[in-house]
């Protein structure tokens, strides 16, 4: 993701990358790959009794095959939590429309202290999602 939009790593920014295992103990944290190794990721955790879903992203050869809508709905199912929300940047306008189609509806922006000075705008869904067991997507 930071190749495709020419973003900075900031290590110190990313804080929940640097052990996903640790950060996401008591979450859910999905992964997908194919022959050429990860093309997709998501995550789910508990924030303040709000479902939040983090680190959504699906490369460029992997989209348009249903593989995002399979991750959000599998982090919508995670929990007890009704409400779900997000944070996504705004040039992830693809990413933004499937969050609308899954009933979700556009809030306010935001700009972050990252590097890049990354703009997101505030996602929100009152509903249970879709219920069920989250798809095992890796081995």
């Amino acid at each position: 993701m930071y190749r495709e939009y020419g973003l900075c790593f900031e290590p110190g920014f990313e804080d929940d990358l640097a052990d996903v295992g640790r950060t996401y103990a008591r979450a859910l944290f999905l992964v997908a790959e194919d022959e050429g190794g990860l093309v997709a990721t998501a995550a789910a955790c508990n924030h303040g009794g709000v479902r939040l879903v983090r680190r959504m992203y699906v490369a460029p050869r992997a989209r348009r095959v249903g593989l995002g809508r399979t991750l959000l709905r599998a982090c919508m199912a995670w929990g007890p939590w009704v409400r779900t929300e997000l944070w996504s940047d705004v040039r992830f306008r693809e990413a933004h429309a499937l969050y609308r189609s899954e009933g979700f509806t556009a809030g306010p922006c935001r700009i972050l202290a990252d590097p890049d000075r990354s703009v997101e705008r505030h996602f929100a869904h009152a509903g249970r999602g879709v219920a069920g067991t989250p798809p095992r997507l890796a081995p």
